[in-house]
C-alpha cells in the first residue's frame, strides 16, 4: 500500500508546529542547558545509575540495603538542589503534558466507529 503523502506532509506541519509551542522550545533549552553542564551530566548519569541498581535488586528478590537507600536519599536532596535538573523536570513535565494531549487528539478518532461512506 502506498504512503499517504498529504498525510506526511500532515505530519511535518504538526510537528512544526509542536516544535514553535514555547513549553517544547524551553525544554530544548533546558537539555542543552544539562548538556553543556558535565556536573549535571554527571549527577543524573550516576542517579539512573543507582536506581537502575535497585530495580534490579527489586526485580531479584535481594534486599534494598539501608546504604542503597541513603544514596538515593542523598542523589534525590542533589537532584533537588541543581538549578539545571529542576529546570529540566519542569520544562520536562510540560513537554509531557502536551504531547499526551497531542497523542489523545490524534488516537481519538480511530477510538470511535466510523461510519463507512
Amino acid at each position: 500500500m502506498p504512503i499517504n503523502q498529504t498525510l506526511v506532509q500532515q505530519a511535518r506541519a504538526l510537528g512544526q508546529a509542536i516544535a514553535a509551542e514555547p513549553c517544547v522550545k524551553a525544554h530544548v533549552q533546558s537539555q542543552q542547558a544539562i548538556q553543556a553542564d558535565t556536573d549535571a551530566q554527571k549527577l543524573l548519569r550516576e542517579y539512573n545509575e543507582h536506581m537502575q541498581r535497585m530495580r534490579t535488586l527489586e526485580s531479584t528478590g535481594k534486599p534494598i540495603e539501608p546504604s542503597d537507600k541513603h544514596k538515593l536519599a542523598d542523589f534525590e536532596a542533589a537532584l533537588a538542589s541543581n538549578d539545571l535538573v529542576k529546570q529540566l523536570m519542569r520544562t520536562q513535565a510540560d513537554y509531557i503534558e502536551l504531547m499526551n494531549a497531542v497523542n489523545n487528539a490524534m488516537s481519538e478518532p480511530m477510538s470511535k466507529p466510523q461510519a463507512d461512506q
